[in-house]
């Protein structure tokens, strides 16, 4: 199965030159990569949320196969799609390349974690993951196989997007998920695709996401998980965070470092009503 380009054009731009010099224009940090579990990076369209993305994104330092881990926002046939649900062969084809899925990788997942359905069709509007592949192409460490665009030409991918779980079933797909990646047996890199606060005022933003990101930054997923639903948080993503938090905390995480935080507010100066985005690295 091959997933086209959804969002391309409406999220970021609709050609591979243009997808990078989006890029290139965020200011980010050009210091050496570091080795982390995983990362938390937001999902708006680039020119609101490409900016902390950039920042996170060009602090990671890529090992192996990449598990994304998103909301489903129920686009399109998405709907209709399984609780959680995996594409397990096939591509991606964006206008920055092809991104391959690890079918070896995806088939442990399903057997470790049963909840994890096979359902590449659900996959097919949804721009929670998407938007990630190409940073994730950008700043691979084989990305300077060719400095004019780059871009490396090939990541290994299992995408996974989830409707709203139990807590426990959010527990016991970590605890699957992370039998998994140890019968895998080869690295592998998480990615929790989230945006924070939406549509509430700036100062509410701030004050509400970032007692989230204490959470996270303590690797507490259940309390991330209660203190979302405590004070009404609309995070979209607190689910797969939460579900990437413990398991990187059982492969031996010791923390998450805040890299960037913003909201839509500070991009388009209208502070009235703004989403929240924040990036973070769980190492």
């Amino acid at each position: 199965m091959i997933r086209r380009a959804a969002v391309a054009g409406r999220f970021y731009p609709d050609s591979k030159e243009s997808i990078i010099s989006q890029i290139e224009s965020f200011d980010y940090d050009d210091k050496e990569p570091v080795e982390a579990f995983a990362v938390v990076a937001p999902h708006a369209g680039y020119q609101y949320s490409g900016p902390v993305a950039a920042k996170v994104y060009a602090r990671l330092k890529i090992k192996g196969s990449v598990i994304l881990i998103g909301p489903n926002h129920g686009s399109g046939r998405g709907s209709d799609a399984p609780p959680v649900a995996i594409m397990s062969e096939g591509s991606w084809e964006l206008p920055t390349g092809e991104a391959c899925i690890d079918g070896e990788l995806a088939r442990i997942l399903m057997e470790e974690a049963p909840v994890i359905t096979e359902a590449g069709w659900a996959h097919e509007a949804e721009h929670s993951l998407e938007v990630q592949i190409p940073f994730l192409q950008r700043f691979a460490g084989d990305a300077s196989i060719d400095p004019i665009i780059m871009i490396a030409p090939i990541i290994m991918i299992a995408p996974i997007i989830m409707a709203r779980l139990a807590r426990d079933q959010v527990m016991e797909l970590a605890d699957g998920i992370f039998r998994a990646v140890e019968k895998y047996g080869e690295p592998v890199t998480f990615v929790a695709s989230t945006d924070f606060s939406h549509y509430v005022p700036h100062k509410t933003a701030q004050t509400l996401d970032h007692m989230a990101i204490k959470k996270i930054e303590a690797l507490d997923g259940p309390g991330l998980l209660d203190v979302v639903s405590k004070n009404q948080i609309s995070m979209c993503g607190v689910q797969p965070t939460a579900v990437v938090i413990e398991v990187c905390k059982r492969l031996g995480a010791k923390k998450a470092e805040l890299v960037s935080y913003q909201t839509s507010g500070d991009i388009t100066g209208d502070f009235s009503s703004v989403v929240g985005y924040g990036g973070l690295l769980i190492v």
